[in-house]
């Protein structure tokens, strides 16, 4: 039986940051990675989804909108609210009741190390306080997928690992899927789909695997590293007659995403 469908997206545009037409459509499950440089349209693309910006196209929700949580880019707290009083509100607004006194709510403030801030007014938070806040807020509410606005890079370490530990996990039960946006290639990696967008437009979307091997990367990418003494080069025969080039070390989606811009895309 066919993975149930969470969202599909044909032909989403949001001129003049968003100008090609984005397509896809995410399982329960999944992780689908907005990958690109600052100014590519990946915050214009992830708020055309959710309905919070105007756009070309259509967005079909398989689930109810109230079960996704969003994690911005910059923050959207209440300066004078604390940080109990943050993750209650934001739970209203999506139709959850949390109690104060809950064992949901205690469950969160530990795992995201917030426990001893509980009373804390957010204008008194740290910086990575108050990105475990936004994170804390929009998982709280997340109960089928979770959007998340280049936050993950600027976590510390072991929020970061502590993070993909219980997505991995809840991926694999397929009770979440997940849409991020990031501009680090370590973190697209572990996507199980990669959205390449570029200067406003789809470069390509495919595995990371994939995206490495296209026929139109390498060439591009082993141009880039010739002069490497780290990069060898392995040349294999088909089973079909075709000759396939093995990099090492593989191109990253970083590499990726520079040899498809050079080239305007795939075929």
């Amino acid at each position: 039986m066919a993975t149930p469908i969470i969202l599909e997206v044909c032909n989403v545009s949001a001129p003049p940051r968003l100008r090609g037409q984005v397509s896809f459509t995410l399982r329960e499950g999944e992780r689908v990675c907005v990958y690109g440089h600052s100014g590519a349209g990946k915050t214009t693309l992830l708020r055309a989804l959710l309905g919070l910006l105007a756009h070309r196209g259509s967005v079909v929700w398989h689930i109810p909108r109230a079960s996704a949580g969003y994690a911005a880019q910059c923050p959207r707290l209440i300066p004078r609210a604390n940080v109990l009083q943050q993750i209650i509100w934001c739970s209203a607004l999506h139709g959850a009741s949390l109690s104060v006194h809950g064992s949901r709510i205690h469950d969160l403030l530990e795992w995201w190390g917030l426990q001893a801030q509980r009373y804390r007014p957010v204008q008194h938070l740290s910086t990575g306080e108050r990105l475990r806040l936004e994170l804390c807020c929009a998982t709280a509410v997340a109960s089928r997928l979770l959007v998340v606005d280049g936050l993950l890079e600027q976590l510390d370490e072991h929020t970061r690992g502590r993070f993909w530990e219980e997505i991995d996990a809840r991926c694999a039960r397929r009770d979440l899927a997940l849409i991020y946006a990031t501009h680090s290639a370590r973190e697209a990696e572990l996507a199980d789909q990669v959205l390449l967008l570029h200067e406003g437009r789809v470069l390509a979307m495919d595995t990371p695997e994939r995206l490495r091997a296209r026929a139109e990367v390498q060439p591009v990418y082993l141009e880039a590293v010739q002069d490497s003494s780290r990069a060898t080069v392995q040349a294999t025969l088909g089973q079909d007659g075709e000759v396939r080039l093995t990099i090492h070390p593989s191109p990253t989606m970083e590499d990726v995403l520079q040899a498809l811009a050079r080239r305007g895309g795939l075929e």
